[in-house]
């Protein structure tokens, strides 16, 4: 059996940096002390009018193409809700832009914050079907160009960013097993408004989902995978909010040493936050080879997932 692991991960983040005082400046009557305390967020990365999903993209994959090489590459998967084109698929873009083979895989998934993990389970069943052996999952949105310096819900929460992902054959499997879920019937927590193309988001429904719903799927991923929780090295999740996340290590009886979390640093980066995570871990020598990590994705949708990796020293 051929398997798949992650062989790098890098990502970008705008120069542009909104911070709390820039937000409050916007709203003055807001309790920004109260905001800080729900979100444990102080900083936003804002794309400028110029830069795409696209574009920020192809920054992140150029800096995994300087330590591999472009014509090993076997498929790209763009995961973003904000890119250019509804019409033509951006990673075909991507792929001439960056001068790929033509003969590879290119598509887009049309996911938020779950999205990496559903991207690692198509990736890594390519790789495990011997029909490729190496490629690049890209999780880019730019939700800050919806969203309006008033609009006191999201405004404080999200960041644009772009986080390239290598996927590479492997003889032993390092990705999954999986639990993937969806519920269409609650799309409304979260939707883009086509009257006003702003994000709206219901709080206290994306609340509710992610503590109903996250815990129970990380429970039966454990229960799939037979492992203690206690011989699992590090969980990493999505990286919403504090008060989300705080909740989900409660409900999953988690100690501190057994999460990582770096939300403060670049705020809820949808589906770039957890290869963002894992990369930042990484170097801050949190996660070493051979630990076992459980990452859970979840929202708008209503969309979620988990996966086992074993991690592996990366490039």
């Amino acid at each position: 059996m051929q398997g798949s692991k992650i062989l790098a991960i890098e990502y970008f983040l705008p120069q542009n940096v909104e911070n709390n005082k820039i937000f409050k400046k916007n709203n003055p009557s807001v309790n920004i002390d109260r905001i800080k305390a729900k979100t444990g967020i102080n900083n936003r990365y804002i794309s400028n009018d110029k830069e795409t999903v696209i574009d920020i993209s192809i920054k992140a994959i150029n800096k995994i193409l300087k330590k591999f090489p472009k014509n090993k590459i076997d498929f790209v998967i763009l995961v973003s809700q904000t890119s250019n084109f509804r019409i033509p698929t951006s990673a075909c873009i991507i792929q001439n832009r960056l001068n790929l083979r033509k003969d590879i895989i290119a598509f887009d998934i049309n996911l938020g914050c779950s999205g990496f993990v559903y991207a690692l389970r198509m990736a890594s069943s390519l790789i495990e079907s011997k029909e490729v052996n190496n490629g690049i999952i890209v999780c880019a949105d730019t939700y800050t160009k919806h969203i309006s310096k008033t609009n006191t819900a999201c405004r404080p929460i999200f960041s644009d960013a772009a986080a390239a992902t290598l996927i590479s054959k492997s003889k032993k499997n390092y990705i999954g097993p999986f639990e993937l879920g969806a519920d269409g019937s609650g799309a409304d927590a979260l939707l883009l408004s086509s009257e006003t193309n702003e994000i709206v988001m219901n709080g206290a429904k994306v609340l509710t989902f992610a503590m109903d719903v996250v815990p129970n799927n990380v429970e039966a991923l454990l229960k799939k995978i037979k492992i203690n929780r206690n011989k699992i090295d590090k969980f990493i999740f999505h990286q919403a909010s504090k008060y989300i996340l705080d909740n989900i290590n409660r409900r999953l009886s988690l100690e501190k040493d057994k999460t990582f979390e770096n939300y403060g640093k670049v705020g809820n980066t949808i589906s770039a936050s957890i290869p963002i995570a894992l990369k930042d871990a990484c170097t801050k020598k949190k996660i070493s080879n051979n630990n076992k990590i459980i990452i859970a994705g979840y929202g708008v949708g209503l969309s979620w997932g988990s996966a086992l990796i074993k991690w592996n020293k990366i490039l």
